[in-house]
């Protein structure tokens, strides 16, 4: 154990795949990325990432577990830096 707490060691994605329920759009995604990755994001910020797929945000989650030769996931176009 390091002594932090639960929060502390977690990622937690919270959202959901439609911006708009009645028209189905996938742009303007609300989505809330909770918790400090064991101290690898930056917690208690805000980041707006415009026409950015939510596969990006996946693929940079699993460069922080350590996840190796990922190359893309879904329709990812890259990583997202300021997570």
């Amino acid at each position: 154990m390091d002594g932090q707490s639960l929060l502390h060691n977690s990622m937690i994605v919270y959202g959901g795949g439609n911006a708009d329920g009645n028209r189905h759009t996938h742009t303007n995604l609300p989505i809330v990325l909770a918790g400090a990755g064991g101290g690898l994001l930056s917690p208690a910020s805000y980041a707006k990432f415009d026409s950015a797929p939510a596969c990006n945000l996946f693929l940079s989650m699993a460069d922080r577990m350590g996840i190796q030769g990922m190359d893309r996931f879904g329709d990812s176009t890259g990583r997202l830096a300021k997570i």
